[in-house]
This record gives C-alpha cells, sequence and structure tokens, in this order.
C-alpha cells in the first residue's frame, strides 16, 4: 500500500518555479532540509550517515522518519477537513452578501426618485429667473447698441466739420473711434440706417486720403517745394494716414523718397561721367550728406513706425545697383580688377553702416517675393501664404528675415563680373609662384635649432595669399560662385608643388617628370624612375646642405598637404551645401604625397650608397677561417655611416616624427634587404666563418635596433613596431646561416633542416645555400629538394609558388619549398638533435656576451 502510494506522490509534478518558491519561504520560512526546494535524498543520508559507524542508530533515524511522517498526515488531515468547513462558510458568506446587495439596490432606486423630484422643482423655481436674465442682457445689449449708434452719428456729423478745417490730429483720434464702433455694429449693417452711417464713414475715408495725398503733393510739389518745412498740419495728416488704407501710406513714402532722390539719379545717371566705379566714393557722399539732412528736417513730420529713413536708405541702394549694373555692361572693357575691388569696398562699408543703423528695419514680406524686386514699400500688402504642407517653410522665412534687406544690396551687381577677379586671380599667383620659384634658387637651407621649423617661408606665404583671397572672393560674391576659383587654386597648388618644392630637391632624381594629374599608380611609377636611375649610376649621395635642403623640402611638402586639407575643409564650409560634394583637393594631396615620398626615398638612397662599399666588401673577405674575432670592419663602417648621417636627418626632421620614423623603417629595411643578399654571396663559407657571420649579424642587429636613436640626446625606445620588423628581417640572416653551419650525416638532412627553418624560400635559395656550404654533387641534391618540394606541393594544392628568380635556372626550380616532407620521418634519426643544436647556439651567446656585443 505504502508503495503505491509513493509511486502517486513520484508521479505528481512537485516542481514550483522559482518566484513560487520564494514566496512559500516568504510566508513558511523553514529550517527543515525537507522543505528545500532543491532536496537531495542522496545528499541527506550521507549527511546522517557519513561514516559506516553511524549506522548503529539507524533505527532511531527510522522512527524519527515514522513520527514525522505521522504528523505530516495528522497536518494533512487537519487542513483537509477545514478546507470543508471553508466551503460551507463560503456558501452561507455568498448568501448574506447577496442579501446586503439586493437591499442596497432598493435604496438606490429611491435617492434616485428623489433626485428627480428635487431636479425638477429646482427647474420650476429657476424658469422665472431666466426669463429675467435674458430680458435684462438684451436691454443691455439694446442700450448699448443705441450709445454706439449715437456715437456713430455724432462722430460722423464731427468727422464732417473737422475735415473741412483740417483739423488731422483730432480726426486721428475720432476715426480710429468711429471705426471701432463701426467694428461693434458690423452684425447690424442690413438696417438701413447703420448702412447709411456705414457708407458717409466710408466717403469721409476716401475724401481724407484724396485731400491729404494733395496735400502732400502740394508741399513737396507746389511752388514752394523747395522751401518746405515740416509743418505740425502735415505730423497729424501722417497720424489720419495711419488709419486709412495702407496704399496712401505706401503712395507717400514713395513720393517722398522720389523726390529725395530726384537729384541723385540726375547726377549719377547711366551715361554720365560721375557714374563710374571710380566715383562710388561721391555716390556715398551724396547718400550720407542727404541722409543726415533728411533725419534734421523731414524725417520727424513722420511716425517713426513708418521708418522712413530706412526706407530711403534702401531705395538709395536699389538704385545705386540698377545704375551701377547699367554702367558696368556699357562699359564692360573697362573694368580691371582694382576698380572692381575699390567700388565693391567702398559700397560694402556704406551696406555694414545701414545694416548697424536699422538694426531692426525688416521687410517682412520681401523674402517671399522675387529676389529681383525693386520696390521696397510692400510690407503693408497681402503677404504670401506659405504652404503649410512644407514643416520646414517656417523655420527657414525666420531664418532669412534674420538678415538684414541691407546685405548686397549694392554688392550684388558686381556678381557677374567675378570672372575678371578670377582672372586677376589667376594672374597674381601665377607671378607669385614664379617669384617663389625664382627666390627658392637662392634659399640658403642652413642649420636650424631644435625649437624652429624649417618649412620654407613661401610655403605660409602662398596659404595665407589662398586665404585673403578666399575673404576677398566671398565679400563679392556667395558661396555658389566658388567653383572657377577652386579650378584656379588648384592649378597653381600644383603648379607650386612642381615649380617650387619639388625643383629645389637635388638634381639626383629630380629632373624626372611629375604627372599633373597624379594618383597612387603614377606615384608608383615615379618613384620606380627614381630607383630605376639611380641603379644606372646616377649616385644619390648628398652633401649635408642637401640633406637639410630635402629634409626642408619633405617638411615643407607635409605641412602643405595638411593646409590644403584644411582648404579644402574651408571652400567646402563657405560655399552651397549642395555643392560641397563637388569640391576636392584630394589630388593636389596627392602631388605633395609625392613629393613627401620622393624627398625620403632620397634620404634612404643616400645613406643606403653610404654602406653600399661595406656590404660589398663581405663577399672579399675569406670565410673559410679557423677562428672568431670580433665584429668584422664592414659591420663597424655601416655603424659609422649611420652614425654620422642619421642624426643630420632626424634633427632636421623634429617637427616631422611620422615622417622620420618612415625614414628609418625604409632604411632598415633596405640595408638589412642588402645584408641578406650579401650573405648569400659569402662562398666559400666554414662552420667558423658562418659563427662570425652570426656575430656580425647580431652586431648589425643592434645597430639597426638603435638607428631612430642613434647619438640622441634623449634616450628613448624605438617603436615596438620598427623593433619586430628589424627582428624578423635579420632572423632570416641567421637561419641561412644555420643551416648552413649545420652537420648533416646526409641530403636530406641538409633538405629536411632547410625546409623546417625557411619554409617560404624557394629553389634558388636553396642553391645559395649548396654553394655556400661547397656541396659538390649539387645536381642531385637540387633533385632531392626538388622531389620532396613537388611532393609537399600535391598534398598542399593550395600552395602558390613564391619568388621568381632570374637568371639561367629552370623553369622547374621556381617551385616553392614546403615545411615538411613526405620522407621526413626516414632520416629524423640521422638528423641533429634540438639540444645539440641548442647548445650550439647557446656557446655562440656566450661568446657574444663575453664580448659585450648583446646584453
Amino acid at each position: 500500500m505504502e508503495t503505491e502510494s509513493l509511486t502517486e506522490v513520484e508521479k505528481l509534478n512537485l516542481d514550483f518555479p522559482p518566484e513560487v518558491v520564494q514566496a512559500i519561504q516568504e510566508i513558511l520560512p523553514s529550517d527543515d532540509p525537507f522543505d528545500a526546494p532543491d532536496f537531495n535524498t542522496v545528499e541527506y543520508i550521507n549527511t546522517r550517515f557519513p561514516a559506516e559507524q553511524s549506522l548503529h542508530h539507524i533505527d532511531d533515524v527510522l522512527e524519527e522518519m515514522r513520527l514525522k511522517i505521522t504528523s505530516t498526515d495528522d497536518q494533512i488531515r487537519t487542513v483537509v477537513r477545514s478546507l470543508t468547513n471553508v466551503d460551507q462558510d463560503g456558501r452561507a458568506s455568498l448568501l448574506n452578501a447577496q442579501e446586503a446587495i439586493a437591499e442596497l439596490f432598493s435604496r438606490f432606486q429611491d435617492i434616485k426618485e428623489r433626485a428627480g423630484e428635487s431636479e425638477q422643482r429646482v427647474k420650476e423655481i429657476t424658469r422665472d429667473i431666466k426669463q429675467l436674465d435674458t430680458a435684462k442682457r438684451n436691454l443691455t445689449t439694446s442700450i448699448t447698441t443705441l450709445n454706439h449708434l449715437q456715437m456713430l452719428v455724432e462722430g460722423v456729423q464731427k468727422l464732417q466739420a473737422l475735415k473741412a478745417r483740417r483739423e488731422y490730429g483730432e480726426i486721428a483720434t475720432l476715426l480710429q473711434g468711429v471705426m471701432n464702433v463701426l467694428e461693434h455694429l458690423n452684425r447690424y449693417k442690413h438696417i438701413p440706417q447703420v448702412a447709411d452711417l456705414a457708407h458717409q464713414v466710408e466717403e469721409i475715408r476716401s475724401e481724407l486720403e484724396k485731400q491729404i495725398l494733395d496735400d502732400f503733393h502740394r508741399a513737396f510739389h507746389g511752388p514752394n517745394a523747395k522751401r518746405f518745412a515740416p509743418t505740425k498740419e502735415l505730423a497729424e495728416a501722417c497720424l489720419v494716414v495711419s488709419e486709412l488704407d495702407p496704399k496712401v501710406k505706401r503712395t507717400i513714402i514713395e513720393d517722398v523718397v522720389k523726390t529725395q532722390l530726384a537729384e541723385y539719379e540726375v547726377l549719377f545717371a547711366g551715361g554720365e561721367s560721375d557714374a563710374w566705379l571710380t566715383k562710388v566714393d561721391l555716390r556715398r557722399k551724396w547718400f550720407l550728406k542727404t541722409a543726415v539732412e533728411f533725419e534734421k528736417t523731414l524725417a520727424a513730420m513722420f511716425p517713426p513706425s513708418w521708418q522712413v529713413p530706412a526706407r530711403l536708405a534702401l531705395s538709395f541702394c536699389e538704385v545705386t545697383r540698377s545704375q551701377l549694373s547699367r554702367a558696368m555692361e556699357l562699359r564692360t572693357q573697362d573694368i580691371d580688377v582694382g576698380t572692381l575691388l575699390h567700388a565693391h569696398k567702398v559700397m560694402s562699408e556704406l551696406e555694414s553702416l545701414l545694416v548697424r543703423k536699422y538694426a531692426g528695419f525688416q521687410l517682412h514680406d520681401r523674402t517671399l517675393r522675387s529676389s529681383t524686386s525693386t520696390n521696397p514699400f510692400v510690407e503693408d500688402e497681402q503677404p504670401v501664404t506659405p504652404d503649410t504642407t512644407n514643416p520646414f517653410v517656417e523655420s527657414e522665412i525666420q531664418g532669412e528675415m534674420l538678415s538684414s534687406p541691407f546685405h548686397g544690396a549694392v554688392c550684388r551687381c558686381f556678381q557677374p563680373y567675378l570672372k575678371v577677379y578670377i582672372d586677376n586671380v589667376d594672374k597674381r599667383l601665377n607671378d607669385q609662384i614664379e617669384k617663389f620659384a625664382s627666390d627658392m634658387k637662392s634659399y640658403k637651407f642652413e642649420h636650424i635649432d631644435a625649437e624652429e621649423s624649417n618649412v620654407v617661408p613661401c610655403c605660409g606665404e602662398l596659404f595665407t595669399i589662398y586665404k585673403n583671397v578666399l575673404v576677398e572672393f566671398l565679400r563679392l560674391g556667395p558661396g555658389e560662385s566658388l567653383g572657377g576659383l577652386v579650378e584656379v587654386l588648384q592649378r597653381h597648388l600644383r603648379e607650386f608643388c612642381t615649380k617650387v618644392l619639388r625643383a629645389a630637391l637635388p638634381k639626383v632624381g629630380a629632373n624626372i617628370p611629375m604627372p599633373k594629374d597624379i594618383n597612387m599608380k603614377e606615384l608608383t611609377a615615379v618613384l620606380a624612375q627614381v630607383q630605376t636611375l639611380w641603379r644606372e649610376g646616377d649616385s644619390p649621395k648628398l652633401s649635408e646642405d642637401d640633406v637639410r635642403r630635402v629634409c626642408s623640402v619633405l617638411v615643407s611638402a607635409e605641412y602643405c598637404e595638411e593646409m590644403t586639407g584644411r582648404l579644402e575643409a574651408k571652400l567646402k564650409e563657405k560655399s552651397q551645401p549642395s555643392l560641397a560634394h563637388t569640391i576636392s583637393l584630394t589630388q593636389e594631396q596627392d602631388v605633395f604625397h609625392a613629393v613627401l615620398a620622393q624627398c625620403i626615398a632620397l634620404l634612404v638612397a643616400h645613406v643606403e650608397s653610404l654602406c653600399d662599399p661595406a656590404l660589398s666588401s663581405m663577399t672579399k673577405v675569406n670565410w673559410m677561417m679557423e677562428q672568431t674575432g670580433d665584429q668584422s670592419p664592414y659591420v663597424t663602417a655601416i655603424s659609422q655611416h649611420i652614425t654620422t648621417s642619421v642624426p643630420l636627418v632626424r634633427h632636421n626632421l623634429h617637427t616631422s616624427r611620422k615622417y622620420f620614423t618612415r625614414f628609418c623603417d625604409k632604411l632598415a629595411a633596405a640595408i638589412l634587404n642588402k645584408f641578406v643578399q650579401q650573405v648569400y654571396k659569402c662562398r666559400p663559407i666554414s662552420g667558423v666563418g658562418c659563427e662570425q657571420l652570426l656575430l656580425d649579424c647580431h652586431a648589425l642587429k643592434a645597430v639597426m635596433l638603435q638607428l631612430p636613436v642613434v647619438a640622441s640626446q634623449v634616450r628613448r625606445d624605438p617603436p615596438q613596431t620598427y623593433t619586430r620588423m628589424v627582428a624578423r628581417g635579420m632572423a632570416r640572416a641567421e637561419l641561412v646561416l644555420q643551416v648552413v653551419m649545420g652537420e648533416y650525416a646526409t641530403h636530406n638532412d641538409l633538405v629536411d633542416k632547410f625546409n623546417r627553418l625557411l619554409p617560404d624560400a624557394t629553389i634558388a635559395d636553396f642553391q645559395k645555400v649548396l654553394e655556400m656550404r661547397g656541396v659538390k654533387d649539387r645536381a642531385s641534391v637540387l633533385e632531392l629538394y626538388r622531389q620532396r618540394t613537388l611532393g609537399c606541393t600535391m598534398d598542399s594544392p593550395h600552395r602558390s609558388p613564391a619568388v621568381i628568380i632570374t637568371g639561367n635556372q629552370p623553369a622547374a626550380s621556381h617551385l616553392p619549398v614546403c615545411q615538411t616532407s613526405p620522407t621526413a620521418s626516414i632520416t629524423t634519426n640521422n638528423a641533429p638533435s634540438p639540444e645539440h643544436e641548442m647548445s650550439k647556439i647557446a656557446r655562440l651567446e656566450r661568446m657574444l656576451k663575453s664580448r659585450r656585443l648583446i646584453s
């Protein structure tokens, strides 16, 4: 029975989610291990009976478990019974709740009925009050309307009387009140009396418009117009005009401005001598004098809100622009850049003065109209409604309104003639570059201090000229006209690089033509021509003055490359966003970078040529020596050449550490590559000779590691990339020597060790190793090596050939070497043990340390 119950319990899913287990533990905390969610039976038994000796009280434990089971059954039984009682109590509570809800519902119904009765009583009470309120409101409206009607009747009568006496001061105040009253009576215009009064008001307004215009016309065009002085009557008339049709105000302002500028239009007409660009000073003086007189006399007559002085200034700018444009069209051939710049300077200064003086003046709808409109009196016309479907229209209009109408009001007329300025800039830059080229021929590349920069002064002068040209051009025209200027700047940047910087280099390799539109492919071709020229016998050895010259040109080219990038960024910033992507000075930067690469190649070839005799002397040494000595003379010579030549380059490139590092990388790579090639030519050679060469390798490696900081007062470690490059370059020579100096029982051992130490070598390299060892039967060994290589190639189909060999070797000898061969396991027992090889290397290192060649 118990077994069946246990089986049923095991079938139950007693695994609860973690959150359920945590909630149970919070409500019913327990230290009993049986209540743990991760209870493990085996672990619990091992805890209770940790050893065999503890089984003697197993009966007590079983009795304890039976008591616990009995207690648990009693608790379960009690809970089950209590749940039965809870079910019965729940039914009783539900019945009580239903009865309480029914009683509550009946009470709500009663309250609702009483509320309805109360609302009906309130409506009956307030019905009479509402009628009284409506009557009061209608009576108040009637009284107010009658008052307005009486005020309108009296106002119309009084306006007619005041109009006849031209008492404009009282008319302005009264007319404003009459218009306000008429606006209140607008809904009663269907009544004949009100309509008649409204018609009378319109007639009075029309008569006032005609009367005021006649007064102003007599004042400015009558027989006493020349002796006219502002009157109080016309000043008060302006207040009346503010309440009339906006066209009246516009007509008056246009008439006043036209009268003030009538003399100017005659004096500076297109056919007059004073109309030319050289006489723009007279235009400015005339306007300033007229504006001062106007503000002292007539300006006070007009309300400040009319902004008549500002409109006079704007109209002057419009007339001036029109006259200058017409004059330049008639005398286009007479326009020169000096006259153009002078006229632009005078007019731009006048524009700036007007912008500051009339800072608050804005023609709000001017930006919404055509930019060709010359009518400045349009702010009271109906503005153009912007397209509400464009969410950016409002922000664009606001941005345009922030700009003063005086910006470019006159100077826009000079934009069609920007080509004159661009042609002048082209000529100026051409003359300046010729001057720079002439100055560079006599420029002294003298010794510089550590704090100085050896950038050629003409580089800074060139970009200062470029900056001034850009500033002048942007004053003459907007950013969308930059295209023609950019082409001129690009062309002269390339000419400066070719005629000034590249021409300043020493004659070695400097006579190779540089392509006009250079790219990386053409740059590589140019450098290849330089190297070919050097190999053909044009010695790249340089004097100290030549080294300083090359370093100065290098730093100058770096400066120009950086400044060209900044110039490109500035041009894009000042141009229109839609045209910014078309501006690029990348080709010009590539031209300067080509000069950089050529300078580095010159410096590397110079130091390399100094070391060539020492490296060439390696083949003249008898390497069949019987004992090793100190480092060979050629290593000492290389060290001396580096010690004397590299510090001069480093000092002159102290402001360009990046390119000095590149110079060191290329120089070290060139010397190490030549050293490895010379090692192959050291034949025949004995084991002691190999040890001497290994000694020289370590000594030369130490020299090359100190190349960037040689003879430097500031001690610093060379860059890690440089150190790794030197280590890799020297490791090949060391591996070749280890293969050559090894002792082999059979040729298979030689081939296996060569494959293991030099897996990327070619059959030509293996042939050179055989020649160094003095192997007589080289044909059979090469055949063995070829068989091993061919087998390895067939096993590794993805391996590709490595190096192309020149000479008379057959095509089959160009196969690459693989790392392991199929027959390597056959000769393993005959190969020297790793311990034997390590012992030889250890002896060599001890010898080097004893002679203090390595640390």
